[in-house]
C-alpha cells in the first residue's frame, strides 16, 4: 500500500493523484467497492470422495475451477497441477528473528502443517507455513485481502496448558505489511478461526509461525480455509473514487504492463476521505512494468499560490517516510522515484460561506510503482 500527501496552507490534505484527468463519460469505470463479490480460494481437507482439493471460486457466479490436491501422506508437500493457491514451508534453526532454509510441507487426515520437526502434520516453534497466491492465469499476480484459517492445538495440551502463541504474517513480496497475533488454548484439538483484519493492504502471501511455548504445536486443519483475493484492473480500465462529502474526487488508469501485457493489476483498495486530512488511499503492492496514470482533484483549501501552496508528498512504503512530489514528462515516467507528477493546476474560487478566496488544486501523476499520495 502505499499513500500520496498533499500538504496545503494549514489544512491537512491526503491524496493519490494520477495523469488522466477525469474519466470520460464513455471510459469502463469500476469503482473501489466492486460490483459482484470478490473472488476467492478455497483450500478443502475432507475425507471422504471429494478428499483435499483447491477451488477458485469467481464473484460474479460463474463455475468454480476445482483441482485435485495430491498429497503423500506425512512429508510431502501438497501438489496441484498449474495451482491456484502455493504451499510452501520455512525452518529457522536459529529462531524466527534469523535467517530461513527451505522445508517440507506435510499433509496427512486433514491436518497440514511442516516437516522439519515432529510432528510431520504440524507447525512447531521455528518453522513455519506458508500459503502464497498460485501460478495459475486466475490468480498469478494477484494480492489477497483476506484469509481465514481453521487452526486446531496438536501438542497433546489439556485445558489448564498455557495456550500456544501463533502469529500470522502478511507480506507483499519481501515487505511485511501486517502481523497478526493470536492464542490458541488447549486441550488438543482446540480449533480457533484465524483470520487477517479485513480493510487492511493487499498481500501475496502468509506465513504461520508458532511464537511458544516451546512445546506448542498447531496444524491447519479441516474442512475448509478462504482465501479472499482483491480487486483486479486490467489494462484501458479506469477506477475512481470519492470522498463522502465529494470534496475529493481521483480516478486512476492502468495503462499497460512492459514485462507481460496482457497482465492486470491486483490491488485491495480504491478510496477517498476528508476529514482532518483529505485522502486517497491506493491498497497494492509493487508489480513490475505496471504503469498507471492517476487524476485528483483535491478540492478548495485555503488561499495558497503556486509559490506558496506546499507540494504533494509521496510515501513509497519502503522506510523512508514521505517525499516531496518531483515533476517528469507524461511520456517518460523514471524508474526512481516510481511516481511522478506529470500536471498540476491551480484555480480561485469564492467559498460560498465564508466568501473568502480559496485555491483548487488539481494534479496528473504518472508511474511504474504503487504509492500513497498526501496533501497536508
Amino acid at each position: 500500500m502505499r499513500t500520496w500527501h498533499k500538504q496545503v496552507g494549514v489544512v491537512a490534505v491526503v491524496a493519490l493523484t494520477a495523469s488522466v484527468l477525469a474519466a470520460s463519460a464513455s471510459a469502463p469505470l469500476r469503482s473501489g467497492a466492486a460490483t459482484s463479490a470478490p473472488d476467492k480460494i478455497v483450500y478443502a481437507q475432507q475425507t471422504g470422495k471429494n478428499g483435499t482439493y483447491l477451488q477458485y471460486v469467481p464473484g460474479d457466479g460463474s463455475k468454480p475451477t476445482t483441482q485435485a490436491v495430491t498429497g503423500g501422506g506425512g512429508c510431502a508437500t501438497p501438489s496441484s497441477s498449474n495451482p491456484v493457491l502455493a504451499f510452501t514451508a520455512r525452518y529457522y534453526s536459529g529462531g524466527y528473528g534469523g535467517p530461513s532454509t527451505s522445508a517440507i510441507v506435510g499433509a496427512f487426515n486433514q491436518r497440514t502443517g511442516v516437516c522439519q520437526i515432529p510432528q510431520t502434520w504440524s507447525i512447531e516453534v521455528n518453522e513455519a507455513l506458508v500459503f502464497g497466491v498460485g501460478t495459475n492465469a486466475l490468480t498469478n499476480g494477484r494480492l489477497f485481502s483476506r484469509v481465514e484459517l481453521q487452526l486446531a492445538r496438536q501438542d497433546k495440551s489439556t485445558a489448564s496448558d498455557a495456550a500456544v502463541q501463533v502469529r500470522l504474517i502478511e507480506r507483499a513480496g519481501a515487505v511485511t505489511v501486517g502481523t497478526v497475533n493470536l492464542s490458541i488454548g488447549g486441550p488438543t484439538g482446540n480449533t480457533v478461526t484465524a483470520a487477517t483484519p479485513a480493510g487492511g493492504p493487499g498481500f501475496d502471501s502468509l506465513e504461520i509461525q508458532v511464537v511458544g511455548p516451546a512445546t506448542g504445536s498447531i496444524s491447519v486443519v479441516g474442512p475448509t480455509s478462504t482465501f479472499t483475493l482483491g480487486s483486479k484492473i486490467c489494462v484501458g480500465e479506469t477506477i475512481t473514487a470519492s470522498s463522502t462529502d465529494g470534496s475529493v474526487n481521483a480516478s486512476a488508469t492502468y495503462t499497460g504492463n512492459t514485462v507481460n501485457p496482457a497482465a492486470c493489476k491486483s490491488y485491495t483498495d480504491f478510496s477517498a476521505a476528508n476529514g482532518a486530512t483529505k485522502d486517497v488511499n491506493f491498497g497494492t503492492a509493487a508489480t513490475t512494468g505496471a504503469r498507471m496514470t492517476m487524476h485528483v482533484d483535491w478540492g478548495t483549501t485555503a488561499f495558497c499560490t503556486p509559490q506558496t501552496c506546499p507540494p504533494t508528498m509521496v510515501d513509497f512504503n519502503d522506510g523512508n517516510g514521505e517525499q516531496a512530489q518531483t515533476f517528469c514528462a507524461t511520456a517518460s515516467p523514471p524508474a526512481t522515484p516510481a511516481w511522478c507528477t506529470t500536471g498540476q493546476r491551480f484555480s480561485y474560487e469564492t467559498d460560498p460561506v465564508t466568501h473568502l478566496t480559496v485555491t483548487r488544486v488539481v494534479e496528473d501523476w504518472s508511474g511504474f510503482g504503487d504509492p500513497h499520495l498526501a496533501r497536508r
